[in-house]
């Protein structure tokens, strides 16, 4: 690894890491419920009994967001398709259960190749069901995501 200070003094390592920090801080605090720096936010759900819920303006400058969902291991993905349409899908893969990617309209397996609508639905193989599917509503100003039930919002 090259450490040797550069003619301005400071060495690769040091350059790395400050331009790390900046770039950390300028992503982790930019939102007060969207936070990380990857195309697809996450976002920070308040957590009720068998349910997240997202205040509507997370939407407002992406059409998609990432939620944590320890308890299944992989994301939800919280796409808005109109004023008040959502859906939400777990990007668990139906495949082979690799992690699906969020990519544009689409919701991509890195792993195999497999396509997913942002609905959950198959667009291509080799995946032959569609990805888990959660209940969504909107009210009072907040995306409501029921998880207690999968497949129900299909």
């Amino acid at each position: 690894m090259d450490t040797a200070a550069r003619p301005g003094g400071e060495s690769r390592r040091s350059f790395l890491g400050r331009v790390g920090s900046v770039t950390a801080g300028a992503c982790f605090g930019a939102l007060p419920w969207v936070s990380g720096c990857a195309s697809i936010p996450y976002a920070s759900p308040l957590r009720e009994a068998g349910a997240f819920r997202l205040p509507l303006d997370v939407f407002e400058t992406t059409p998609g967001v990432l939620i944590d969902f320890p308890e299944e291991g992989m994301p939800i993905y919280v796409h808005r398709h109109g004023p008040e349409r959502f859906t939400a899908v777990l990007t668990r893969c139906s495949h082979r259960g690799c992690e699906a990617e969020p990519n544009g309209e689409r919701i991509v397996c890195p792993c195999h190749g497999s396509e997913y609508t942002t609905a959950g639905q198959v667009l291509q193989g080799p995946a032959e069901e569609a990805l888990t599917a959660y209940g969504v509503q909107v009210e009072d100003g907040f995306v409501r995501i029921d998880v207690r039930e999968p497949g129900a919002g299909r």
